[in-house]
This record gives structure tokens, C-alpha cells and sequence, in this order.
């Protein structure tokens, strides 16, 4: 290929492989380093006497060991010594300025290079310097301004305002450096790629990343470790797995940052049993994990409940001897919560140093979810007490403590601290709002929160459509499921579920199964919710026959019953001729291991028992 074709928008073209400049033989085997304070390589030329080179040589000394205000004051003296002072010596403070981001320090220099007049201050050496140093530490326009008056623009200045587009989020600007920098004869090196290859990520320009890729052949590049873990993280970013997996498998030297672009790569794309297996491979392959390693394995870990490869995580963590900060911390704790172990995500809390907001939302959204309101609403006073701001993922778990236990009051009093905080806007804090109101009879409150609430989108329109279905108000019901879809929010299946529910609360049974035949018409698959409600609503109206006619519907879908459906279906079967479909449930019963759940056991016994087949009840209590 040999221009890097992307969307959406026409960009000039990048010519990667018929560039003027050549590539020497050389050059596919140098990789660039940059400029270190080398004392071999670095020559004081316009050294005139002893003196010169020996002030030269401490200046060296204190900027490689970071004792740059030591190098500050050789300067001053120098000057007041009258001993000349080159562009050589302001290059070598820049650079130890650059290592250490010392900027105010960086701007004295630039201060001195200004008063002695253009013989310096135009100086093409010292003006690459000040764009280098200005780049690295960020400031934007500065650096910019000395990048457009360079008369000469070489490999490095290019690789830093290019990594400086990356860092400020200027994604397309750095992709439009590298066509600039191609055209006018300069190759990028093995230092410029990896930031290209971020910003197709970001973009997700994977046509421009893959003729990047195709560059990074041609040169050679794929021989080095950072830049083809660029291209499995840059691949995988893009959702480009097989790819991503294509280079990894295919280098020869992998370190811990290309073994983590691939985990990585797989959690961020769901694919949480492959990043635990290359995880698995790391520690066969004695590749000690870091942080960001374990960061990626405790997601994957979370996700997939797998407990016991958590704990080795945390483990690992601990004898590795990292700081349970709020990154790490928060990720062991987001793990013990997914998984259920509240005991040790408070373990893990007390012994946190730094706890952020993220982690105190964790530990309370975990206590709502686990039913411990109590406990949460313990720690929400406590982190109240730390002088900690209540965010709107503190509020959201708050107004849903106050849904479950159903104290109406503080959850007025966390919908007075919204208001006053401006959080009314947050859409998951007006769905608790309309939610608690709703499930504290308050349907009004609810109402009048969906109603004020700007840009609703498809969760909060259901949250209110559920909240009249329980109520069984099958008007209010309609009008918002044909509301919606007026305001452009198309319903998905828990729209239609809630309707359904609605019918079935008010005693609509022929209603609730036309939705139902409906929704399967306009190309809406049921769930199990669906069979759940529509099952258990026929059998408690008295439709039995319906509803095990619905039971092996679902049976066609492919959709396993859960013990709530069993029963329900188990209870309709209460004469002779609804046995044989009886027998068939048990078996469904025996097949997928549920005779042990004590409630599907005792709904089946008594089964048998109201069909006059009492031995066969008494076998199944056995």
C-alpha cells in the first residue's frame, strides 16, 4: 500500500513507501535514541582555554545528576567571570531542564538566551532546544509558536510536536504532522510510529493504522518491542482482535508492556476468558506483571466472577509490593464487590492510603446492591465527615437505599442536595429520583422529575413506564410507549415487557398476550423477563393452559426457565389431563439439576399430589 487511506474526512495523502527521502541500509537498523548527556559524544567546540572546558565539564556533571539550580549558578558565574558562553552550554542546561520538567528553571535560561540578542536567540540549535523543552513540558502554544518559525524541522522536532498533538488530544493534528513531515523528505522513526499508532486509536482510523503498519514492515520497525506493542494495543483499541493477536504471536521479543496491550486489548473488547489466558501465559513465560497488568486482570477477573483468580491478583499485588492507591485499591475493590465478598472489599477500603470518591462510591453502591442499606447510608454520614462531595454515582445509590427501605423523606432530602448541587441534569440521578418515587408510591414526584428532565433517554423512559405497569395504570402506560417513540427513543424489549406487565396488573390478559404476539412481529425477540411475567400473569388470572403453551414457546426460543417460571408452569398442571405436560416439566426439572431448589421440589410434590399421584409425590421429597 502505498498511501494511508481513512475516514471520514478527505486528508492529504501520506505517501509512506515512494517519500522523497530514501532509507540508507543503515537506517532499517539504527534505532534512535534520544539525546542522552553522553559525555563522549559531546564536544564544548568553542572551547578556548582549560578553564572553558572545565566549567563545561561540572556543568555536564550537575545537569546528569539533576542538580540543575548547581549548573544554574556555574552559568551565573561564568557570566560574571566574562568567560564566553556558547550555545553548547544553554543546550546542555535546556536538556537537563527537559529531564527533570523543572519550567520555571527552563524559562530563566530562555530569559538569558533572549538578553544577549538574535546572536543566540535565533540560534537554530538553541531554538530546536527551546521547542523540545517547551513541547515536553506541555505548553501548548508556546511550543507551537517556535515549532512554525524553525527553519529547519528535523526527525526529533517533528517526533515532539507530533507526541505533543498525542498528549493535548489533538489526534487528527499529529496524524496531519506525519503527512507534513512525509512530504517534506523526513522519515518517521521508530519514536514518531508508537504515537501515530495512538492516535489511530483514539480515531479509530484503522485504514490509516494499517498502512502505518504496512511502514513499519518496510523499515524494519517490527523488529522493535515498543512499537509493535503499539500496533496490538492500537488494533486492539480498534476492536481488531485477530490482528492484535496476529503481531503479538508473531514477535520475537516481548516485554511486560506488549504482554499487557494484548490482556488489555481483550478486556476492553469483552473477551475476559482470552485476557485471563494470556495472563496465564505471562507467568508461564516469567514475565514479571506490573500495575497496569493487574489492572487489566482484576477486570477480567470481576467480570467473569472468577473468584480465586482475583484473589491471586490481589496476591500478587501484595507481594510485589505495590501501594494500594486509588487506582490499584479501587480496582481490588471493584473486584471483591463484583464477586460479592463485601468483607474484603472493606478490608481492602480500611487499608487503602488515598480513597477518592471512586472508592467510596464502590463500597456503598456495593452495600445497596447487596441489601446492607444500612451500611451504606453509615458510610455516606462518614464520608461526609472526610469533608467528601457527594458526585452523582453517591446520589444515584443513595435515592436507590431509599427505594429499598422506602424512606420517602431522605429521599427527598438527597433530591433537595441534587437540586442545590445542580445534579438534577445527570440522567442515572433523575432515574433513581423517578425510581424511588415511584417505588415509595409517589408516582406524581416520579412523574414530575421524568417531565422536567432534559434529553431523555431510553433507561429513564422505562424506568417511568415500569413504575405505572407495577401500578397496573395501562393508559399511562400506553401513552408513554407511543410517547416515546414519537420522540424518536425506539422501545426495546424492556419497553415492551413493562407494557405487558401493565396489561397483566390490570387483568388484560388477552391484551398482554396481542403485545406479546406484537412485539415478536415487529422483530423484538422475548427474554426470559418476558416468559417470566407473561408465564407467572396467566397462571395467577387462571390461565393455565396459556401459560404452558408460553412455557414451550420459550423452550423453542432456546431460553432456559428459571425456578420462578418452573413454578408457576408446575402449579397450572393440577388435573389429570395437565399431567403428561407435568411429567415433561420434571424431566425439564431433572435435566438441568433443579429438583434440589426447595421451592420447584415442593411445587412439583404438590403437583403430583392435587393429580391423585401421591406415591409419586412422596418420591420426589425423598
Amino acid at each position: 500500500m502505498a498511501s494511508l487511506a481513512f475516514t471520514p474526512t478527505p486528508t492529504p495523502k501520506l505517501d509512506l513507501f515512494h517519500s522523497k527521502a530514501k532509507p540508507t541500509k543503515s537506517y532499517n537498523k539504527v534505532i534512535r535514541k534520544p539525546p542522552h548527556l553522553s559525555m563522549p559524544q559531546i564536544q564544548y567546540k568553542n572551547c578556548q582555554s582549560n578553564l572553558q572546558q572545565s566549567y563545561f565539564n561540572t556543568i555536564f556533571s550537575l545537569c546528569g545528576q539533576g542538580q540543575i539550580q548547581a549548573a544554574f549558578k556555574i552559568l551565573t558565574e561564568m557570566d560574571r567571570r566574562k568567560i564566553p558562553i556558547g550555545p553548547d552550554i544553554y543546550g546542555l542546561l535546556l536538556q537537563g531542564c527537559l529531564y527533570d520538567r523543572a519550567l520555571f528553571m527552563g524559562q530563566q535560561i530562555h530569559s538569558r538566551i533572549i538578553k544577549i540578542g538574535d546572536s543566540l536567540a535565533t540560534n537554530e540549535y538553541l531554538e530546536t532546544k527551546l521547542f523540545i523543552f517547551y513541547a515536553k513540558c506541555h505548553l501548548f502554544e508556546v511550543a507551537n509558536k517556535f515549532f512554525s518559525r524553525l527553519s529547519v524541522k528535523n526527525v526529533f522536532s517533528w517526533a515532539a510536536i507530533i507526541g505533543l498533538n498525542c498528549r493535548m488530544g489533538f489526534y487528527r493534528e499529529a496524524l496531519m504532522g506525519l503527512c507534513e513531515m512525509i512530504d517534506t523528505g523526513i522519515l518517521a522513526d521508530n519514536f514518531v510510529v508508537p504515537n501515530i499508532l495512538k492516535a489511530c486509536a483514539a480515531l479509530q482510523w484503522i485504514s490509516f493504522g494499517r498502512g502505518v503498519h504496512g511502514y513499519v514492515v518496510k523499515m524494519g520497525f517490527d523488529r522493535c518491542v515498543f512499537v509493535s506493542s503499539s500496533l496490538v494495543d492500537a488494533y486492539g483499541k480498534c476492536g481488531i482482535l485477530e490482528d492484535a493477536r496476529k503481531v503479538f504471536d508473531n514477535m520475537s521479543d516481548k516485554n511486560v508492556v506488549t504482554w499487557n496491550s494484548m490482556i488489555g486489548s481483550y478486556v476492553q473488547n469483552g473477551f475476559d476468558v482470552e485476557a485471563a489466558r494470556v495472563f496465564s501465559e505471562m507467568r508461564l513465560e516469567d514475565v514479571e506483571p506490573n500495575q497496569v497488568t493487574l489492572l487489566s486482570f482484576l477486570s477480567a477477573s470481576a467480570n467473569l466472577g472468577a473468584v480465586e483468580e482475583g484473589k491471586q491478583a490481589h496476591a500478587i499485588a501484595v507481594l510485589g509490593g505495590y501501594e494500594l492507591d486509588s487506582i490499584l485499591g479501587g480496582s481490588i475493590l471493584n473486584f471483591y464487590s463484583k464477586v460479592g465478598l463485601i468483607k474484603d472489599a472493606e478490608l481492602v477500603f480500611g487499608m487503602m492510603l488515598e480513597k477518592d470518591a471512586v472508592a467510596w462510591n464502590l463500597l456503598i453502591s456495593s452495600y445497596v446492591q447487596y441489601g446492607q442499606v444500612e451500611k451504606a447510608l453509615d458510610l455516606c454520614h462518614l464520608m461526609r465527615l472526610e469533608n467528601m462531595r457527594f458526585d452523582s454515582v453517591t446520589l444515584a445509590s443513595i435515592l436507590s437505599a431509599c427505594s429499598i427501605i422506602g424512606n420517602i423523606e431522605l429521599g427527598k432530602e438527597g433530591h433537595c442536595y441534587c437540586i442545590r448541587n445542580y445534579l438534577v441534569s445527570d440522567l442515572a440521578v433523575a432515574n433513581s429520583m423517578i425510581d424511588m418515587y415511584a417505588k415509595c408510591e409517589k408516582i406524581a414526584d416520579a412523574r414530575h422529575v421524568f417531565n422536567s428532565t432534559m434529553n431523555k433517554d431510553l433507561l429513564l423512559w422505562n424506568t417511568l413506564l415500569t413504575a405505572y405497569a407495577e401500578l397496573g395504570v395501562t393508559g399511562e402506560v400506553l401513552k408513554l410507549f407511543y410517547g416515546m417513540q414519537l420522540e424518536s427513543v425506539p422501545p426495546n424489549v424492556m419497553s415492551w415487557n413493562a407494557v405487558i406487565l401493565g396489561f397483566i396488573r390490570n387483568g388484560q390478559i388477552n391484551e398482554a398476550q396481542d403485545m406479546f404476539s406484537h412485539m415478536q412481529a415487529v422483530g423484538i425477540h422475548p427474554n426470559l423477563m418476558t416468559f417470566t411475567t407473561l408465564i407467572c400473569g396467566l397462571v395467577q388470572n387462571g390461565f393455565g393452559n396459556e401459560a404452558i403453551l408460553v412455557f414451550q414457546k420459550m423452550q423453542e426460543c432456546g431460553i432456559r426457565a428459571n425456578p420462578s417460571i418452573i413454578i408457576s408452569t408446575i402449579s397450572a398442571c393440577t388435573d389429570v389431563a395437565s399431567l403428561q405436560y407435568g411429567r415433561a416439566i420434571h424431566g425439564y426439572i431433572l435435566r438441568h439439576d433443579l429438583l434440589s431448589t426447595i421451592p420447584v421440589a415442593t411445587a412439583l410434590a404438590d403437583m403430583y399430589s392435587k393429580c391423585g399421584n401421591i406415591d409419586q409425590a412422596k418420591r420426589v421429597l425423598v
